[in-house]
């Protein structure tokens, strides 16, 4: 309580002592505000004519420092329109009308104590919706995950290297605007670039490690993974239509196989009709194939990957794989260590 009239301060102090309130009182705003630095009060009472600095400077001066989340009620003989709106405009929540009532006063401070408790279990309930929202994330990658390595343990391996690449390349375009990336975007596509390939759960052995190179029918079988994909996901965003996350994994899943020139496939989309998620994973995704030996083909150094995609004209978005090139080292390094970690796990076994 802030008043600069101590008998105002004593009778407030008695009204709210006696209903079972922990009560400081201040006979400025001053000295309350440098107290606040060490103390933080559930609800304030302040005055408004006060020497020095006014009841409304005060809870401006709150509000500055403090945010919103601290109730004030303003005690004041002043019974105007205007000084009452004046009070709402600096950030108070109610307003008393001098001669103070007890009860009145026990009522209002009351509903206030309610809102702050309202809002405090709200935030503790949000947040653990939260939590258990980004555990069953989580836990959704990691069971779809274990479907592809029973398949190939290499398959695994290369999901591992995307996901990290993809969420690598994801924070450096936070800092492009161009891009409009937002952590939410990265935490987004660090679930969701796993999953691009999980239609090859349907696709048969003969076909996925097939050394030799596939036949046209083959090849028609091998591309409807990403229809595969899609629908696997397609069926879970009908379940969680507001779900960020699972939306992106179905573009990703749907679309990292576009070209920017349009000669991708399955849907021959052009340009930036191709969701920015599924662009990204279509650089990272070539990048890491490149670099790594498949039944077909030898692995490629960092230098020779990128060579061969400089002339792979027309297949990724110019404005994405500048930034890449731009950043090679941080690339290279990336999928360096999650490598070396793969290696030391096939050691161990």
């Amino acid at each position: 309580m802030v008043d600069d009239t101590p008998a105002n301060l004593r009778l407030l102090y008695e009204i709210l002592d006696e209903a079972g309130y922990k009560v400081r009182v201040f006979p400025n705003g001053q000295l309350m505000l440098h107290v606040m630095g060490r103390i933080r009060p559930d609800v304030i009472l302040l005055d408004i004519m006060m020497p020095d600095m006014d009841g409304y400077a005060v809870c401006e001066a709150v509000r500055e420092r403090f945010g919103q989340q601290i109730p004030i009620i303003f005690l004041s003989a002043l019974t105007k329109a205007y000084d009452k709106v004046r009070a709402f405009e600096v950030g108070g929540q109610d307003y008393i009308t001098k001669p103070i009532h007890p009860q009145e006063v026990l009522l209002r401070v009351g509903a206030q104590l309610k809102q702050v408790n309202e809002r405090e279990r709200f935030s503790s309930n949000l947040a653990a919706k939260e939590t258990e929202l980004k555990e069953y994330q989580e836990s959704l990658v990691k069971t779809l995950l274990r479907l592809s390595e029973l398949r190939d343990n290499d398959t695994g391996n290369h999901i591992e290297r995307v996901q990290a690449l993809a969420t690598t390349f994801a924070e450096l375009l936070i800092q492009e605007p161009r891009f409009q990336v937002s952590p939410l975007f990265v935490e987004a596509i660090r679930l969701a670039s796993p999953l691009h390939d999980i239609g090859k759960i349907a696709v048969p052995d003969s076909i996925l490690l097939k050394s030799g190179k596939l036949s046209d029918q083959e090849w028609e079988f091998m591309r409807e993974h990403v229809r595969l994909g899609g629908a696997v996901l397609q069926e879970l965003h009908h379940q969680f239509p507001n779900n960020y996350f699972i939306y992106m994994a179905m573009d990703v899943a749907l679309y990292h196989h576009e070209r920017w020139d349009g000669q991708g496939y399955v849907h021959g989309l052009v340009g930036e009709a191709i969701p920015l998620a599924a662009r990204i994973v279509t650089i990272v995704d070539v990048y890491d194939a490149l670099r790594t030996s498949r039944p077909y083909k030898v692995a490629y150094s960092h230098e020779q990957a990128l060579t061969i995609m400089r002339q792979m004209e027309g297949a990724f978005d110019p404005n994405l794989f500048e930034v890449f090139t731009a950043h090679e080292s941080l690339m290279s390094d990336t999928f360096e260590s999650v490598l070396e970690v793969d290696t030391q796990v096939l050691i161990l076994k």
